[in-house]
């Protein structure tokens, strides 16, 4: 994108407060994981644990690590129309039948940086980082208790929106686009 794409605006407001206002009106803690520190009220900055870019699972490991919640919902930076009330319905998806992990499937992918994930699992991600494992989906293939959800997504909204990531400026002008309806 050429430039900090947290600090793009979609409907005047930054991708990454979009993303803070949607996760806090559902979670007690909203924790931002590696990159610049924000300044962003009521959020608290934590560095990624490992040295490296290692990817998305350090940075689910160093949130998992750093939140004071047995329950935790991760989601990307850059995802401008995150509902909150799917947000509360993948984390109360946590725990039933054993589920460690509850991930949005849509379009034949797997959705792992929009998931509720149990902080228990802190130490299954630890030893798959340490193994080599580098990509969520990898650790989620090996992992027992991962629930995907696929067609409850439409009770809260058109999937593609609400797992749209901004990473194009095609991405950009569309989220923008959609944020004026």
């Amino acid at each position: 994108m050429g430039r900090e794409k947290l600090l793009l605006e979609i409907g005047g407001v930054p991708l990454i407060e979009r993303v803070r206002n949607t996760v806090s009106a559902s979670c007690e803690e909203v924790i931002l994981v590696g990159g610049e520190a924000t300044g962003l009220q009521g959020v608290r900055h934590v560095s990624d644990g490992r040295s490296g870019r290692q990817g998305p699972l350090a940075g689910i490991e160093a949130g998992l690590a750093a939140s004071r919640n047995a329950r935790v919902f991760v989601a990307a930076g850059d995802m401008p129309f995150l509902s909150p009330d799917l947000i509360r319905y993948l984390l109360g998806r946590l725990g039933r039948e054993g589920n460690v992990a509850v991930i949005p499937r849509h379009g034949g992918r797997r959705h792992p940086l929009c998931g509720a994930y149990a902080r228990g699992l802190l130490p299954r991600v630890g030893a798959a980082l340490d193994g080599g494992a580098r990509a969520v989906g990898a650790f989620l293939d090996g992992a027992v208790g991962v629930e995907y959800v696929e067609e409850e997504l439409r009770r809260y909204g058109m999937p593609d929106l609400l797992l749209m990531n901004v990473n194009t400026p095609g991405d950009l002008e569309a989220a923008r686009r959609e944020a004026e309806r």
